[in-house]
């Protein structure tokens, strides 16, 4: 299943691209049935290239990718590793694709995520996946948007 979100935020993409892998989510948002809510993401060990690690953090818990496209400031590429979140035996495959376009004074940036589900009914566990996943895409573009466009500092 897929899921895709896009959003514009008028910064460039030069100054939007370090939020994909060095930004905090401190801009209030609701959360509920479990959904985790995105607190930060880093590259814990190395700067931005294919192969190295980023980490994801939420109030559940880490996941941990590999970037598998590193191609700045347009695309960023990446693969589920491991994860200690409680869904995490319930996914077989997790990919994340970041793409940022230039328009006009700002940049479209578009994230879509590839999911499947394991075990038994896994059309079910997509579903809930997709309502889960759609509302942690649209707070953490509110979060980029607002960062960028009020000057705010996401890495503090």
């Amino acid at each position: 299943m897929k899921i895709r979100t896009s959003r514009f935020i008028n910064t460039s993409s030069e100054r939007l691209w370090p939020l994909l892998t060095n930004s905090r989510m401190d801009v209030p948002g609701w959360f509920c049935l479990g959904v985790p809510q995105p607190k930060s993401c880093e590259l814990p060990n190395t700067n931005g290239e294919v192969g190295a690690e980023r980490r994801c953090i939420s109030d559940r818990g880490t996941v941990i990718q590999k970037i598998t496209e590193w191609d700045p400031p347009v695309r960023l590429r990446f693969k589920m590793l491991t994860t200690d979140h409680t869904w995490g035996p319930c996914v077989e495959s997790l990919e994340e694709d970041f793409h940022l376009e230039v328009h006009g004074s700002g940049t479209r940036i578009t994230r879509t995520t590839t999911i499947t589900a394991s075990g038994i009914f896994p059309w079910l566990k997509e579903l809930g996946f997709y309502s889960g996943l759609k509302r942690v895409h649209l707070y953490v573009f509110h979060n980029w948007k607002k960062h960028s466009e009020e000057g705010l500092n996401p890495n503090s």
